[in-house]
């Protein structure tokens, strides 16, 4: 199965690629040693709907707990059919009660909107699993931008409880520089990295945000987003009792560097 990166739509290289200009005309502006723990809060990001599949499964002997599978951002509500269909057939081959759930759709685009508000989604839709299946607890499979709702409703909203196991596909992960999008335009080797400029100037968030509301969800996944460091920074990571398991590669060309 090939796993494509999320936030691979043309509007989120765009706007990338405008990270890294109206950074650089920032950088050329403004004092020298700006702290980079400066700037205003995250900007409010519209929420977005779900599309969420009928809970008519119940788990079996073999897999006790029913499996929530959460697409990345590449595609559309409309591909998520075919695009995971080799993954939810195996899963219910298995036994397993498998469930696939999109929230954050902003335009049929998953995971579009604000993401604590897609956690939120998240946890109101485990909570409705378990209720109507008995099942003391859910297993999660997730891929990039569905990964890192999975871990801010893990983490954040503690819903590490509900949880038994989870298999992270290619997830969002600490240390991202932005480069590769740039390098896709042919811009390589530039003297700063997206997130550079985003730590150098924070101010740039929610200017961005505003005239670029596309790219909201993808700020937050910047490290100067409170959004960002609840998930990546603020403790551990992984939550006590979960088990965790990640399926990545070495040559991911978008998310530089890889691993």
């Amino acid at each position: 199965m090939a796993i494509k990166r999320s936030w691979r739509s043309t509007s989120m290289r765009v706007g990338v690629l405008g990270v890294a200009l109206l950074g650089a005309l920032s950088i050329s502006t403004a004092p020298a040693g700006a702290d980079p723990g400066t700037g205003s809060a995250d900007p409010v990001v519209p929420a977005g709907t779900v599309v969420e599949p009928a809970v008519d499964c119940l788990p079996s002997s073999s897999r006790p707990n029913p499996v929530i599978v959460l697409p990345g951002a590449d595609g559309t509500t409309a591909d998520t059919a075919s695009q995971w269909e080799v993954v939810v057939s195996s899963l219910r081959q298995q036994g397993a009660c498998t469930l696939v759930f999109q929230g954050g759709i902003v335009n049929g685009k998953r995971w579009a909107g604000d993401m604590p508000a897609s956690a939120r989604q998240l946890e109101q839709f485990v909570a409705k699993v378990k209720a109507t299946t008995g099942a003391a607890k859910v297993d999660i499979v997730a891929h990039s931008a569905g990964s890192f709702v999975a871990n801010y409703f893990l983490k954040v909203l503690g819903g590490g409880a509900a949880v038994h196991s989870v298999a992270l596909l290619a997830p969002e992960a600490r240390g991202c520089d932005g480069a590769g999008f740039l390098a896709q335009y042919g811009l390589k080797d530039l003297p700063v990295t997206p997130v550079q400029v985003l730590q150098s100037a924070p101010f740039l968030l929610p200017v961005l945000t505003t005239l670029m509301p596309d790219m909201g969800p993808a700020l937050q996944l910047t490290p100067v987003s409170e959004v960002y460091r609840a998930v990546m920074e603020d403790g551990s990571l992984t939550q006590p009792g979960v088990r965790y398991a990640v399926i990545a590669t070495k040559n991911d060309a978008i998310a530089t560097p890889p691993g």
